[in-house]
């Protein structure tokens, strides 16, 4: 369970076909402290099965999606007590969680989307080092041409992208600064915990290549927030591609109100019943 593109569309052209879940969208990581766990690493990539990632809502509409998900503190540590990873805990409370909520603004008539993803640390823990990573493998022209991409980096707009010899460009940015960026093989890219900084490097050489984005945010405090917003877009060319990103970021901050407003109404929080029995699930992947 989680939050991926599946495929993505340019002008008819493919810029992400049929590409894996978890290499097409965001990845987190964090040091989990507290004085009853001491200090616990975790990552966390976008798919991960349940009840460790729980479904709290979600509404389709025809220009705006929104999604509601709860990284579930408390049924992470039971699995790690469970695999004897570490020692036995009394909880203090039972509602222990990382909210995320997530806007996806796909307007007609315009070359991008945006999406606002909206962090809040609902614990009594400290969320160190809280890093969020962008991952998307591209497969510029889809099938005629996934492992021919190139990559490149726009550093004034912070803007990572892929292309092939057909010049289709497909990339993204947020709002918020990257601290890092990284493009590479799709079988080379490895974040872990003696591997949590992209690389700043690009390929040399056409590829299967997939790129990523990342940005530190430090530490969340219990009842924080943070919040960035996304766009990928792509182009017929380079100026085209950042043209069409840069507009979508000055588009996506003149929706942050509106994205604030709806993230702390009453409806956006409450549980919806169909997913209840989902979420108790324990699944096996999340194919």
């Amino acid at each position: 369970m989680g939050f991926s593109i599946k495929e993505l569309i340019f002008k008819n052209r493919y810029l992400l076909f049929l590409t894996e879940q978890e290499l097409a969208g965001p990845w987190f990581s964090f040091k989990l402290y507290g004085d009853d766990v001491g200090m616990i690493p975790v990552i966390l990539k976008n798919i991960e099965p349940t009840p460790i990632y729980k479904l709290v809502n979600s509404r389709k509409g025809t220009i705006i999606d929104r999604i509601t998900l709860d990284f579930d503190i408390k049924e992470y540590l039971k699995k790690l007590i469970r695999e004897e990873k570490i020692d036995a805990i009394n909880f203090s409370r039972e509602d222990m969680y990382i909210r995320l909520y997530i806007d996806v603004f796909n307007k007609p008539k315009v070359p991008f989307i945006n999406t606002f993803f909206t962090f809040k640390n609902i614990s009594d823990y400290d969320l160190l080092d809280f890093n969020i990573y962008f991952v998307f493998d591209f497969d510029i022209n889809g099938l005629e041409g996934f492992d021919n991409d190139l990559a490149g980096y726009d550093e004034k707009n912070d803007i990572i992208y892929q292309y092939d010899s057909s010049s289709l460009y497909g990339g993204f940015s947020p709002i918020s600064k990257s601290t890092n960026f990284q493009s590479c093989l799709t079988k080379d890219f490895h974040i872990n915990q003696e591997n949590l900084n992209l690389s700043n490097k690009l390929p040399q050489q056409p590829g299967e290549i997939l790129s990523a984005l990342q940005i530190e945010f430090k530490t969340l405090h219990p009842e924080q927030t943070f919040q960035t917003a996304l766009t990928i877009s792509g182009g017929l060319n380079q100026q085209e591609l950042i043209n069409n990103i840069v507009d979508g970021k000055s588009n996506a901050i003149t929706f942050l109100t509106q994205v604030n407003r709806n993230i702390k109404s009453t409806q956006r929080n409450l549980q919806e019943e169909a997913f209840v029995k989902l979420n108790l699930q324990e699944a096996r992947d999340c194919e």
